[in-house]
């Protein structure tokens, strides 16, 4: 584990316990590391998204898509059966 200290927004904090979100955690360590780890795979996410918008504006990505399709297409109807 690393250790770092942080501070908090005196707000947010009692925002957090009045929502009684703190009490879900076994320490406040807890709560902001796993806040963290939610920020890094939305954030993992909408970088997803956002290279799909691009290939789907990519011709020859698109042209490898048909292909894929078209060489599983025998594949795919036989599951379907």
């Amino acid at each position: 584990m690393l250790r770092k200290t942080i501070t908090i927004d005196e707000k947010l904090y009692k925002k957090l316990e009045l929502n009684q979100i703190t009490e879900q955690y076994q320490s406040f360590s807890e709560l902001v590391s796993n806040a963290l780890q939610l920020l890094v795979e939305k954030q993992k996410i909408e970088h997803y998204k956002k290279a799909m918008i691009e290939a789907s504006k990519d011709e020859l990505y698109i042209q490898d898509l048909k292909e894929i399709e078209e060489a599983f297409e025998d594949i795919d109807f036989e599951k379907s059966l």
